[in-house]
């Protein structure tokens, strides 16, 4: 009886191990050029040459001096496929896997303008003049066209949604962009950055000013800015406050520096002022409005944070 119980055993898990194992069980492995379109998928276009695939430090070899912001949002491949007609109008298609949704968010941000329309496809997409944006869980996506027309644009748009299709990813915003969540005041063009290339991409403070933080946003409203950096811990943000407020100071290009209560305030040259607030461990920057006139803002900052 025991060695009939033995065999039954050894017979189930021999079938868990082929389900498993085996191709004629499961799913062929996935490959990032699966994302993209063949020669047959649509009438009258046909891949030009073959799909290009680059992965790591090999994106420099692909991206001529732009490499080094995907490698700090956290970069593993990329697919690149360039398909024509028989009219000789060509574009190209760009499925870039990041190591997470939050770095396939960043770098759709950095690459955002307030010029881009808004399309329905993944998680959030923009359609420019002459090429596409968008991010779904893990991935960014970018199509291309060589030229403006409205007929071309409508063929990136459809093949764009087959990329959109073949994605089964689902992804979400990073939490910090829950600090625009405010009353009255409208964010807009946010960028989400993990570090200072992405930073120096948007805004300049000056050399190693604000430094050291693991991810930071920035929105944008009227003629004000709110940043917003997040440190590992209440430690760390104290000592990279202290050196932003020392190296705000000696800059040049900042004056009237006035200590607070908690925090201070400096003005460029054009006269707008910046208010520096550290929080737990957040460091929370308003360019365009003073100390006072900022407050009610900072409260509901403070409380978007703690949530």
């Amino acid at each position: 009886m025991t060695s009939r119980i033995w065999t039954n055993r050894l017979y189930l898990i021999t079938i868990i191990v082929h389900a498993f194992c085996f191709p004629s069980f499961c799913q062929k492995e996935f490959k990032i050029n699966d994302l993209l379109p063949g020669s047959g998928d649509f009438e009258n276009w046909k891949v030009k040459d073959s799909i290009e695939i680059y992965t790591g430090e090999n994106l420099f070899s692909y991206i001529d001096g732009g490499a080094d912001i995907y490698l700090e949002y956290g970069f593993k491949e990329v697919a690149s496929c360039k398909y024509t007609n028989f009219a000789s109008s060509s574009f190209r298609i760009e499925v870039y896997k990041m190591t997470s949704d939050s770095a396939a968010f960043g770098i759709f941000t950095i690459n955002s303008s307030e010029k881009g329309k808004p399309v329905d496809l993944g998680n959030k997409a923009l359609l420019y003049d002459y090429y596409l944006d968008f991010w779904k869980g893990s991935y960014f996506v970018r199509c291309t066209s060589g030229q403006r027309d409205n007929g071309l644009m409508d063929t990136l748009k459809l093949f764009a949604g087959y990329v959109n299709d073949k994605i089964m990813e689902t992804g979400r915003e990073p939490k910090l962009t829950n600090v625009f969540r405010v009353d009255k005041t409208e964010f807009r063009n946010i960028k989400y950055i993990t570090g200072i290339i992405g930073l120096g991409n948007v805004f300049n403070f000056g050399h190693g000013a604000i430094a050291g933080f693991r991810e930071g946003v920035i929105g944008y409203s009227d003629d004000k800015i709110l940043f917003t950096f997040s440190y590992p811990d209440d430690r760390k943000c104290r000592e990279w406050f202290a050196s932003a407020k020392g190296k705000m100071q000696m800059n040049q290009k900042y004056s009237d520096y006035t200590q607070m209560e908690n925090g201070f305030t400096i003005k460029d040259k054009s006269g707008s002022s910046f208010c520096f607030i550290p929080y737990k461990r957040f460091i929370i920057i308003i360019k365009g409005m003073g100390w006072e006139e900022a407050q009610p803002l900072l409260e509901q900052i403070r409380k978007n944070l703690n949530n």
